[in-house]
C-alpha cells in the first residue's frame, strides 16, 4: 500500500488527509478536522489537490482521535460537505462509558467552576460528542469504535492504542469527583520559558513532567505502512502512558520512518526515551509556532539524540506533504520544506 500524506497548517490543531491506494482502489482518510472553521479549509485542500486526480469515487473514511475541540471541531463541516459519500466514521465515544450520574457531576462542576479551562474543556468535549453523533445520525452514518483490540475488517492502517481496557480506565479518571476537584483546585498560570535552560538542558526540561490528562492519553494512535515497509506514526495528543500501554500490548513502537510529535510538540507528551525509541527519519508536528508549541526543548532534545532526524512544523512554511511512492501520486511542484 502507498499513500499521499498532507498535514494541514491549522495552528495548534490536527488536520491530516491521507490518500491511499490499495489493490487499485482509492481511499481518502480525514484524520481529525482541526478547530471549528478548519473543516472548510480541509475540504478546499481536498478539492484542489486530490479530487481532480481521482478517476473513480473514492472510499471515504473519517477518524476522530479524541473529542477535544482542536481535533473534532472541524469534522462537522467535513461531514456536512460529503454527507452520505462518507463510507465509515471511527471515533471512541466516552459517553458509552460515562453513566448519567457522572455526566451530571461534570455538568455540576462546570456550572460552579466554568472559568477553569480544564473543566470547561471536558464539558465542551462531551457536548461536542453529543452534537457529532446527532450529525452522523442525520446522514445515516454509524460511528465505529477504534481500539487496538478492535477488528477493523481491513488492513489500511493499524491501531496501536488505546486498548479498550486502557480507554475505559482513563475515562473513569476524568469523570470521578476526585479528578474534577483536582481540576478545580489547580491554579492555572502562564508557564515561564527559560530560553537558556531550553537550549542547554533540553532533555532535562522534556523529562520533567508528563501529561496526566486522561482525555489526551486516550487519543487514538495509528500506524500506516507503505510498500517499502516504512512505518508512519500518528499520535494526536497521546503521551508517555499511551505509548507504554501500546508497547506492553505487544506493538513495535520503535524505528518509524515519519512520526508525528504529539500534542503539537508539547514537552509534556514525550520524554527522551520515547524520542529515541520512535527514532524516525523525520518528525512532523502541527503547531502554531509559539513558546509551547512546538516546545524548543523538544526540538533541541531531538537534535541532541537523533542528529540525522529532521523536524518539520506546519508553522514554518505551511502545510506539509509527502508521497510514499512518487510514481503513484501527482507531483504538486511544491518546494522542499525547511526543518526546524
Amino acid at each position: 500500500m502507498d499513500f499521499s500524506l498532507d498535514m494541514l497548517s491549522v495552528g495548534d490543531a490536527d488536520a491530516i488527509i491521507l490518500w491511499l491506494k490499495e489493490d487499485g482502489a482509492d481511499f481518502i482518510i480525514f484524520l481529525d478536522g482541526g478547530k471549528p472553521g478548519d473543516g472548510t479549509e480541509i475540504v478546499k485542500h481536498y478539492n484542489t489537490y486530490i479530487k481532480p486526480h481521482l478517476t473513480e469515487k473514492p472510499i471515504m473514511i473519517v477518524i476522530n482521535s479524541h473529542p477535544h475541540r482542536d481535533h473534532i471541531g472541524g469534522l462537522p463541516e467535513i461531514i456536512n460537505h460529503f454527507g452520505t459519500d462518507i463510507n465509515r466514521v471511527y471515533f471512541n465515544d466516552p459517553l458509552v462509558y460515562i453513566n448519567l450520574m457522572q455526566r451530571n457531576l461534570i455538568n455540576e462542576y462546570y456550572q460552579k467552576y466554568g472559568v477553569n479551562r480544564q473543566i470547561t474543556g471536558l464539558y465542551e468535549s462531551l457536548k461536542d460528542v453529543d452534537n457529532f453523533k446527532t450529525l452522523l445520525k442525520k446522514y445515516g452514518l454509524t460511528p465505529h469504535p477504534i481500539f487496538s483490540d478492535t477488528n477493523l475488517g481491513h488492513n489500511l492502517f493499524k491501531v496501536l492504542g488505546p486498548s479498550r481496557a486502557f480507554y475505559q480506565q482513563k475515562v473513569q479518571f476524568f469523570t470521578n469527583k476526585t479528578s474534577l476537584e483536582r481540576m478545580h483546585l489547580l491554579k492555572e498560570s502562564e508557564e515561564n520559558v527559560n530560553e537558556v535552560e531550553e537550549g542547554n538542558k533540553p532533555c532535562v526540561v522534556v523529562d520533567e513532567k508528563n501529561d496526566a490528562s486522561a482525555e489526551n492519553l486516550t487519543s487514538t494512535i495509528i500506524q500506516l505502512t507503505d510498500s517499502s515497509n516504512r512505518r508512519y506514526l500518528f499520535t494526536a495528543d497521546s503521551g508517555v502512558d499511551s505509548f507504554e500501554s501500546a508497547q506492553n500490548n505487544g506493538f513495535n513502537m520503535k524505528d518509524f520512518y515519519i512520526a508525528q510529535l504529539p500534542h503539537h510538540g508539547s514537552r509534556r507528551n514525550v520524554n527522551t526515551n520515547w524520542i529515541c525509541n520512535f527514532n524516525p527519519k523525520q518528525y512532523w508536528v502541527s503547531a502554531a509556532g509559539n513558546k509551547k508549541h512546538p516546545r524548543k526543548a523538544v526540538i533541541e532534545c531531538i537534535k541532541k539524540n537523533l542528529p540525522n532526524c529532521k523536524t518539520y512544523s506546519t508553522h514554518k512554511g505551511g502545510s506539509k506533504h509527502i508521497n510514499s511512492a512518487s510514481n503513484l501520486f501527482p507531483d504538486r511542484g511544491w518546494g522542499n520544506a525547511d526543518p526546524l
